[in-house]
């Protein structure tokens, strides 16, 4: 049985058995694709003002031991084998079944001819039997005029501005595995359905306000778990990701919310976390949901998984495989383009610089929050369509023409009398008017190519370049002639590099002589190629060989490799004047997200989101706050990971989130908030007693900081002898790790030391670059010294402030218990 049903599945894909908005078996569909489609009808009827009637029904499941006469009338009425019958009625023939009771297993009973729940074949049997009801619904609602036919304004009007007008969708029944919708303009037709289909429980669509009550409340509810010595931060992160954020994500794909409720639950979070931290004043919810590589603390944030949920929703629906929910995508979308933003394409250029939050009952409410955060990045993103031959084509409007250049370049266009003027005369659309036609057709140039080999290669700089860096990649195609281009785009990987190169080298040897033949040192590429080009015979797949990149060997391949090596990182120090790859976007879908400065992107659009929201963050915190978060002022590298991941006590990480936060219980704070009358150094100091004076300045704290400043010179004088370096020539670094926990104008930006935020002074100018063999091994001592200098500096911090805290405990009559917990004498 199980491998009928690996045959049978694929196989009612491939001829569209299954119904398309029947979910279940449907390869590729997920639940948030109906959700769409859903809110695709309710915004549909509330644009044009359409009133329809929605039925829900439930259907018994076919893996619930029902009569599996359904399923054999299925593969009837499909055509399919009568042998598919036989076979399942001998597989359901005298089932052994064991109930299980409060008291034990029960006496086995036989059953025969009944389908077994949680079996190979139960979920396919299922939908091909309720797939019946869909299809006789269909057929019933071909000839009735209460069926939902939906069309846009512009089709309604008998004008089609752009192809997607000549969109129409009909909705009958939507279905799950057991949940349905019935559809219907008019009450008897309704009524009609409902004759063959069932009630089922509600499901509220397209209502981001319910979904986030819901998300509130589970949220509200949850109780991390209670332990004898106080929760760690690092159990506090684990505990949330699996436990709060694990289903956040899961309801969220479904029907996300709005971006300002979604910042509400991350701060419901951290209150959750800051009443289990036993420290006085709440935190910066952004910065406990900053990633560590930004100076955060790592926590996942709901806010940013909405924002990658809405603007992944919106290209899968517009992009989908299965016609229904594509077509139902595209008619919203034609709509919103012409009879709402006046034609206005408005996921792209000026459409971005409108707000559509009035529109939450006309347009899907996903949508209006992906438009909208789409709009809110620095460059703007972009959804933009890929194929617009359409307009070549001359099959767009002339008042749809009219309105955009009106509407954006404010030129003077013919009025409403002219069109319809020209409208009556059977001149509506730009090929009424004219063609676009080639007045000299070139032929291909010729490709003189008499040798047979060839070579390609890609690079790209900085090789450890990441998804928000800049980065020059260049590819090189060598052999009979040599050519180099640069792809640009900062979304762009060395993938792109090879893959331009050896797109190059194809088209180039691509001559008459079947010896022709392509090295490259890519071994995936080439054997994809070989995928493709072979042939049964096998001798096409000589052609295409795979070359050892950087070799010193003499055969051909490697020097041929080797030039082309050569001319890729050649062509990097002219890369202002080497010519751009043309990008083939042919090959991507119909409508793909664009940004300036990162180009086309391809690549998982949820973690560029997370990534440019949760950067756009940091760098909103680096204004202000005391400069406590201006990250840019100090060494770039990231922080280990150990403190704030997998720390077991974790009280460096924690004392760093309200450090950071400027929310620590020093004498000043307490004033500020109304809780002392004294801002004074309560340790005697001259001094006002905020955070600075307390890490850097106090004389009570003296000992530690110079015992931890032994610890960092020795600890950066073995990193020094560890790799056989000369000391001499690293005194600059030395001296700074004397001063790291001291202010001083040579080594702190601020003058003004700021380790306790977990800052390290800029490294690179106190290490020589010539001390070492090559860049990446200097790199890797400076990550080192970095990761060294970071954990002493949060480990002190955390000695200090643990220290404050005891003894202002005590001060105020409290004694400490287990676990770093205090109770009153």
């Amino acid at each position: 049985m199980t491998w009928l049903n690996f045959l049978l599945v694929p196989y009612t894909a491939k001829h569209a058995i299954i119904p398309q908005t029947q979910v279940a078996t449907q390869k590729g569909v997920q639940t948030r694709d109906v959700m769409g489609y859903l809110a695709g009808i309710k915004c549909y009827a509330e644009r044009h003002k359409q009133p329809v009637y929605a039925l829900q029904r439930d259907q018994m499941k076919g893996f619930d031991y029902l009569s599996p006469d359904g399923f054999y009338d299925a593969i009837r009425a499909y055509g399919l084998p009568a042998s598919i019958i036989e076979l399942d009625k001998a597989a359901q023939s005298n089932t052994v079944c064991t109930p299980r009771t409060a008291f034990g297993p029960a006496q086995s009973i036989i059953v025969d001819g009944l389908t077994k729940q949680g079996g190979a074949m139960s979920p396919v049997k299922a939908t091909l039997t309720t797939s019946l009801g869909h299809r006789y619904l269909d057929d019933l609602a071909m000839s009735d005029p209460g069926t939902l036919v939906m069309r846009s304004h512009n089709a309604e009007k008998g004008v089609t501005h752009q192809p997607s007008d000549r969109v129409c969708v009909r909705a009958t029944m939507v279905e799950a595995t057991d949940d349905s919708y019935l559809f219907a303009t008019t009450l008897p037709t309704l009524q009609k359905f409902c004759l063959e289909m069932e009630r089922f429980h509600a499901y509220v669509v397209d209502d981001p306000g319910t979904r986030f009550q819901g998300l509130q409340d589970f949220i509200r509810k949850f109780v991390f778990p209670k332990f004898a010595v106080r929760t760690p931060i690092t159990l506090m992160a684990k505990i949330t990701q699996q436990n709060i954020i694990s289903r956040c994500r899961a309801l969220l794909s479904i029907q996300p919310i709005k971006q300002s409720d979604a910042a509400t639950l991350d701060r419901q979070i951290a209150a959750k976390v800051h009443a289990l931290s036993g420290f006085p004043y709440a935190p910066n919810t952004a910065i406990l949901t900053l990633p560590i590589s930004m100076h955060g603390i790592g926590f996942p944030s709901v806010a940013r998984i909405n924002a990658g949920i809405c603007i992944e929703g919106i290209a899968r629906d517009l992009n989908h495989h299965i016609p229904a929910y594509r077509d139902m995508a595209r008619l919203t979308l034609a709509d919103w383009t012409c009879s709402i933003n006046g034609c206005v394409f408005p996921l792209d250029g000026t459409g971005l610089n409108r707000d559509f939050s009035h529109y939450h009952k006309r347009l899907p409410a996903a949508w209006i929050v992906a438009q909208k955060l789409m709009s809110s990045l620095s460059p703007k993103l972009s959804l933009r369509l890929t194929d617009a031959s359409h307009i070549y084509r001359g099959e767009v409007s002339l008042a749809h023409a009219c309105n955009i250049l009106s509407e954006i370049r404010r030129l003077p266009v013919p009025n409403g009398h002219a069109l319809r003027s020209l409208s009556t005369k059977g001149v509506q659309h730009l090929k009424d008017v004219g063609s676009w036609t080639v007045i000299c057709k070139l032929p291909p140039s010729s490709r003189n190519c008499n040798k047979r080999l060839w070579a390609s290669d890609g690079s790209m700089q900085p090789a450890s370049s990441g998804i928000g860096d800049k980065k020059s990649i260049t590819a090189a195609v060598t052999g009979a002639k040599t050519l180099t281009l640069k792809v640009v785009g900062r979304n762009a990987s060395i993938m792109h590099g090879e893959l331009m190169g050896l797109i190059a080298g194809l088209i180039l040897s691509n001559t008459e002589d079947e010896s022709s033949c392509l090295f490259s040192d890519h071994l995936n590429s080439v054997r994809f190629v070989e995928d493709v080009r072979s042939s049964i015979d096998q001798e096409s797949r000589m052609r295409n060989m795979n070359g050892r990149g950087h070799s010193q060997d003499t055969d051909i391949a490697s020097l041929l490799n080797n030039d082309a090596d050569h001319f890729a990182v050649s062509s990097q120090r002219a890369i202002s004047t080497t010519p751009i790859a043309p990008i083939p976007t042919f090959t991507m879908d119909e409508f793909t997200f664009y940004r300036e400065n990162d180009g086309w992107i391809e690549s998982n659009i949820r973690a560029f989101i997370d990534y440019f929201l949760a950067r756009a963050a940091s760098e909103n915190l680096a204004i202000g706050h005391r400069q406590r978060m201006a990250t840019w002022l100090y060494d770039p590298r990231p922080p280990p990971l150990y403190p704030y991941t997998r720390a077991t006590a974790a009280y460096s990480a924690l004392v760093q989130l309200y450090a950071r936060s400027g929310q620590l219980a020093t004498a000043e704070g307490l004033k500020q908030k109304g809780q002392g009358s004294d801002d004074g150094c309560r340790y005697g100091c001259n001094a006002i007693e905020d955070p600075y004076h307390i890490f850097v300045e106090c004389r009570r704290f003296e000992a530690l900081r110079r015992e931890a400043t032994e610890g960092v010179e020795k600890r950066t004088k073995a990193r020094i002898l560890d790799k056989g370096l000369e000391e001499a020539r690293f005194a600059s670094l030395l001296a700074a790790a004397k001063l790291l926990f001291s202010d001083s104008v040579d080594i702190w930006p601020l003058q003004y030391s700021a380790y306790y935020l977990g800052h390290v002074p800029p490294l690179d100018g106190h290490v020589p670059p010539d001390a070492f063999d090559d860049r990446l091994t200097r790199e890797r001592f400076l990550h080192n010294v970095h990761a060294d200098w970071h954990l002493a500096a949060v480990r002190l911090a955390s000695r200090i402030f643990g220290t404050v805290q005891r003894e202002m405990a005590k001060r105020a009559g409290f004694e400490e218990g287990r676990g770093g917990k205090y109770r009153r004498r």
